[in-house]
């Protein structure tokens, strides 16, 4: 019985130790795809943010053409050269008075006829420049009025760049509050996947120890049951050294022992050697130094607290000792046995330690549990006491709540010669010249950008419709290895563009649409607005959730 239970501690102890080693590069996986993932929505971030600053530079520069422009509007030169030759024209006439007044009488005939000349020019260039006044001054007052609707439609301008810069500047803050809570919670993920790294790598070691302890358990035992000859077990200093190797003194011991055993042995007897050469053929297997790096730190498996006690054990049966081995073998079996229980009691502290968490973790769960079940609850009567609101306060005919028929076009398609790219040609698109996907009559393919269910975050996936297998799949990218999710044609119900802007933070509204299920409803971005509209015209081919019309 006590073969038997040291042989299964010792199964279990192996499989704990695969089952640890395994969870640790779990672990290490995790925390490698984590670092990936928040590398890429750091670019995008930064993508997006690059992108509005060169938007918002260039709106700066707008505004300050702009400005410009209604400082030149400001200035105005009037020149009239009609005022000058007028006032010219005066000064002669008056001089031509005063030459008159003061000439002799046998000139006084020809000033006389050359003062009427003057003076008729004078009168013509007067009445031209009241004329050219009178035009001046409709210009000036059509200039004013123009002057006025330019200055009203810059200041309108303006004032919509204005509101578009704080926009952006809104937007650029935002986006860099994201990046630092996307690097934030990287950290924490980080520093959480160590911690359990760090707890895992712990356990390895502590239950390595155990199995080495364990083995030399087993090999004492088999030693002092079998009642082996000194000279026979010479060579067990060297049965477990460090590397825990099988020299071919030890083979040549094993062979020795089951030969003797089968003559002289009973069957437990030989039941223990057959344990013993399990042992040491499993030891070589397991008890490998492993070696795990973290923060420069170095775990091995003979590296511990103990080492050093396993070590003057299994050197008390070096050839220096032979003499006094029938005396020591019973101390080394209660050393041994001191160590096991010490290795128990560790284990059985971890193992303690390990139902803490989970009854933490359980508690929290059935705390979560409760709590959704109250919001449901809530939820629940809020909804009927509206619908009884509803249901009390309007009360609609039999014909206006009859809906009427969608049109043929909008209905799923259940045909199986069905040419999906010929439908879409044929609604008004031209996928040929859009270069955001790729149609046949079977398949659509294209990157759109969608909004995460449990945690509201917006990534890039690849989108496959496949009227074969008759399903809506996405992938991480083009290559369409790893597979993120799908969508059956028999859950889809309605696809429809995002007109109450429900999409939470959505990097852009306009080109927002639903696709609707019976379980949630999926929130995408096209690239463009043609890619929007020929992705909505192909998933409502395949909504066959929606019976409502289907005969």
């Amino acid at each position: 019985q006590e073969v038997t239970r040291i042989e299964e501690e010792r199964i279990q102890v192996l499989n704990n130790m695969e089952e640890l080693e395994q969870k640790i590069k779990d672990l290490d996986n995790q925390m490698e795809e984590s670092i990936r993932e928040m590398e890429v929505e750091r670019a995008l971030l930064d993508g997006e943010q690059d992108s509005e600053m060169a938007l918002l530079q260039r709106e700066k520069e707008v505004l300050e053409q702009l400005n410009e422009k209604i400082g030149g509007l400001d200035k105005t030169v009037v020149t009239d050269k009609s005022k000058v030759r007028l006032a010219r024209l005066e000064e002669l006439v008056s001089e031509r008075r005063t030459q008159l007044d003061t000439c002799p009488e046998a000139l006084a005939e020809q000033l006389q006829q050359q003062l009427a000349r003057d003076v008729e020019a004078l009168e013509t260039e007067r009445k031209r420049f009241e004329d050219l006044e009178f035009q001046q001054l409709e210009r000036e007052s059509g200039q004013d009025e123009e002057k006025d609707g330019q200055t009203q439609r810059l200041l309108r301008e303006i004032a919509d760049y204005q509101r578009s810069t704080v926009t952006r500047k809104e937007r650029l803050l935002t986006l860099k509050k994201q990046s630092t809570q996307i690097t934030q919670q990287a950290q924490r993920e980080k520093d959480s996947f160590l911690k359990e790294k760090n707890n895992l790598l712990l356990m390895l070691q502590r239950v390595k120890r155990f199995h080495c302890l364990v083995l030399v358990y087993i090999f004492l035992y088999c030693r002092e049951m079998a009642h082996l000859p000194l000279s026979q077990s010479s060579s067990c200093g060297s049965v477990i050294p460090r590397g825990l190797s099988v020299s071919p003194r030890d083979l040549e011991t094993r062979r020795l022992l089951k030969g003797h055993s089968q003559l002289y042995m009973s069957e437990d007897r030989q039941r223990l050697v057959d344990l013993c050469n399990r042992t040491f053929s499993e030891s070589n297997v397991f008890l490998e130094p492993f070696h795990y790096t973290d923060n420069g730190q170095a775990f091995d498996t003979l590296s511990v607290d103990s080492s050093d006690s396993m070590e003057t054990s299994i050197s008390a049966c070096s050839p220096d000792n032979i003499s006094s081995a029938s005396t020591s073998n019973v101390a080394k079996i209660e050393e041994m046995e001191r160590l096991l229980r010490e290795a128990q009691a560790d284990k059985q502290r971890l193992l303690e330690h390990r139902e803490r968490e989970m009854e933490v973790r359980r508690q929290a769960l059935e705390e979560e549990r409760r709590r959704r079940e109250d919001l449901e609850k809530r939820l629940q009567e809020e909804t009927s006491r509206r619908q009884k609101m509803i249901e009390r306060e309007v009360k609609l005919r039999e014909k206006q709540r009859a809906q009427a028929r969608p049109l043929t076009r909008y209905l799923p398609q259940r045909k199986d010669d069905f040419d999906l790219h010929g439908h879409i040609e044929a609604a008004g698109h031209n996928p040929d010249n859009c270069y955001h996907l790729a149609i046949t009559d079977k398949t659509c393919r294209g990157f759109l950008v969608k909004m995460g269910g449990k945690i509201k975050t917006w990534k890039k996936r690849w989108f496959v419709f496949d009227r074969n297998r008759r399903t809506l799949s996405y992938y991480a990218d083009k290559h369409e290895a790893k597979m993120k999710g799908v969508i059956y044609f028999q859950a889809i119900e309605e696809v429809y563009y995002d007109h109450l802007k429900n999409a939470h933070k959505s990097p852009n509204q306009s080109l927002t649409f639903s696709v609707k299920t019976h379980d949630r409803v999926y929130y995408m971005v096209a690239p463009s607005p043609e890619a929007m509209r020929i992705w909505m015209d192909v998933i409502v081919t395949g909504a066959e959730g929606y019976m409502h019309f289907m005969v």
